[in-house]
Parts: structure tokens; sequence; C-alpha cells
């Protein structure tokens, strides 16, 4: 087995890999939606920082209490996520033959990627979830160095 081919494999594992995992994830936010909308809502409407012991801060003005807003950022989620996943698998398959340029395509899918955490981070963020979900926060901050490490891999020449 060659250097190259290993390395191709190694990226067409990785890149399908996580297109899989976030085919799953968009399929079962599809699957669950209004769960996905009461979670957004519990953090746009800050409710988190109303359990005891409560906390009180300047943030809570940016409160959202209305449940359509709460719907369509989460459909927004969900065609991110949707459109990643779609770009990963293509990307995937780009390593299995059928693109010319494989690690341009994965790296739009990676970015991609990238964009969909990044939107969930900077959200949270704006209603202050690191303050009592801050696994959440970590969770978006380790995607986005997972999407960062896999774009420096998917770009690696033999």
């Amino acid at each position: 087995m060659s250097p190259a081919f290993s390395l191709i494999a190694f990226k067409f594992v990785l890149l399908a890999g996580l297109a899989a995992w976030l085919s799953l994830v968009a399929f079962n936010n599809l699957v669950a939606f209004r769960n996905g909308v009461f979670a957004i809502g519990q953090i746009m409407r800050m409710a988190p920082l109303d359990q005891a012991p409560a906390i009180q801060t300047p943030l809570q003005r940016r409160r959202v209490e209305a449940a359509h807003w709460h719907r369509a950022v989460f459909a927004l989620v969900l065609i991110a996520e949707a459109v990643s996943a779609a770009l990963l698998w293509a990307a995937a398959f780009g390593y299995a033959g059928a693109s010319a340029e494989p690690a341009a395509l994965a790296t739009i899918a990676l970015t991609a990627l990238m964009a969909t955490s990044l939107l969930m981070l900077l959200g949270g963020s704006w209603f202050a979830y690191y303050i009592r979900q801050d696994n959440l926060q970590t969770t978006h901050f380790v995607l986005i160095g997972v999407a960062a490490v896999a774009t420096i891999a998917v770009n690696l020449r033999v």
C-alpha cells in the first residue's frame, strides 16, 4: 500500500465519518424538531439563569420569548447542519474518485461545518449560555477545532 493511497483513505474516512455524524445529528433534529425548538427556546429565553440560585445580569435584556423566533433559529441551524453534511458527503466521495479537486471541495465542506459551529457559538454567547451551559460552549469550540484540524489534514500532500 502506498503512502498516497493510505493518505487518501484517511481523508475519505475522516470526511465520511464527519458526514455520517452530522447527517445523524440533522436527522435527529428533524425528527425531534419540537424538542430542538424547546432547547433553543431555553437558551433564547435565558431560562438557565432563572434556576436557583438565580443569576441577575443586564444581559437578560436580550431575552427572546417569542416561540416563532425559536422555531426560525432552530430551522436555520438545521438547514446549516444539512448543507454542511451534504458538502461533507460530496467531499468524501471526491476522495473516492468522484472529483478532480477533492481537497478544495473538502475545504469548502469543512468551512461550512466551522461556520455552523460558529453560528451556534455566537448565538449562544449572545444569550450568555456560557454562564450556566458552559458545556455547550465547550462543544462548539471543539467542533471549530475539529473543523480546523480536519482542514489541515485534508490539505496534506504526499
